[in-house]
């Protein structure tokens, strides 16, 4: 009988996208506070979690060994996919289901920045421009969110790199003999 094979990377890509979307939608229904609170930067031990498991899995269907590139690729194809379903996620509910959202949360975060900039001493001239900025078109335009996604996916793959460095276990060249 055929071994089914699954695609690992594929299948915790899609769980990763889907439990980021479930969280960005949490965060979406408590509102533009919790956007913007550090609560919502829990969201990024999701993809994490869900890679990390994505790798364990893959050894587990490879008798317990995994070399380093076999792991790179399943755990950085668990973050590329999930991240690209977040940010379609983010894109449509920003730019099609709630736009007035979108512009309150720009409001909110223009804030927060104008505070923090404030805490650490710049001058009003800066604060003003960099407020005005943000304020000006759509920080959620489908070209600026594919810019963020590339951004992430660079530094997923950092992180991928490291996990995969971790969870590696290379097969013995030569079985060992039971005496």
């Amino acid at each position: 009988m055929e071994k089914k094979r699954t695609d690992v990377g594929l299948t915790y890509g899609l769980i990763s996208g889907l439990a980021s979307v479930i969280f960005s939608l949490l965060l979406y229904l408590g509102g533009v506070k919790w956007f913007v609170n550090p609560i919502a930067y829990a969201g990024f031990l999701i993809p994490v979690i869900i890679a990390v498991l994505a790798g364990i899995k893959q050894k587990k269907l490879n008798e317990g060994y995994l070399d380093f590139a076999a792991a790179l690729k399943v755990v950085f194809t668990t973050f590329v996919i999930g991240t690209v379903i977040s940010t379609l996620f983010s894109y449509v509910l920003f730019n099609f289901i709630d736009v007035p959202f979108r512009e309150a949360l720009t409001q909110e975060t223009a804030e927060k920045t104008q505070q923090m900039m404030q805490k650490f001493g710049a001058n009003q001239e800066q604060i003003d421009k960099t407020t005005e900025d943000m304020m000006k078109g759509n920080n959620y335009s489908f070209g600026k969110q594919m810019l963020g996604t590339a951004f992430f996916c660079i530094f997923w793959f950092v992180i991928s790199l490291i996990i995969a460095a971790i969870i590696k276990k290379k097969k013995p060249e030569f079985p060992t003999v039971a005496q």
